[in-house]
């Protein structure tokens, strides 16, 4: 989860921060395959295969390293496996953004 400060036309200062409703149970998501079309399971955030302490580093920190624009872009890159033909892809969850 991350936040962004804004001020809104009052002058208040405004947090809003972003999850992934898939990874916080608010969502069910079915990826399908690109290569077969076939549904595919997710297997959570990619950044949770990095190393065995990738699950407890702030989700902020691992977003800075990985390679992908999702810290900008308030995204989550999830791991995705199809078991009809084997194809493991990544796939980006938009955030929502709560206030």
């Amino acid at each position: 989860m991350n936040f962004v400060l804004f001020g809104n036309a009052k002058g208040e200062v405004i947090a809003v921060f972003y999850v992934c409703a898939v990874c916080n149970g608010m969502e069910r998501w079915a990826p399908l395959c690109p290569a077969c079309g076939e549904a595919a399971e997710d297997r959570g955030r990619l950044s949770d295969y990095y190393d065995p302490y990738a699950p407890y580093r702030p989700i902020d920190d691992l977003k800075m390293t990985n390679g992908y624009n999702d810290l900008d872009r308030h995204q989550c890159i999830h791991s995705i496996f199809c078991e009809q033909c084997g194809q493991s892809f990544v796939q980006a969850v938009q955030e929502l953004a709560l206030e």
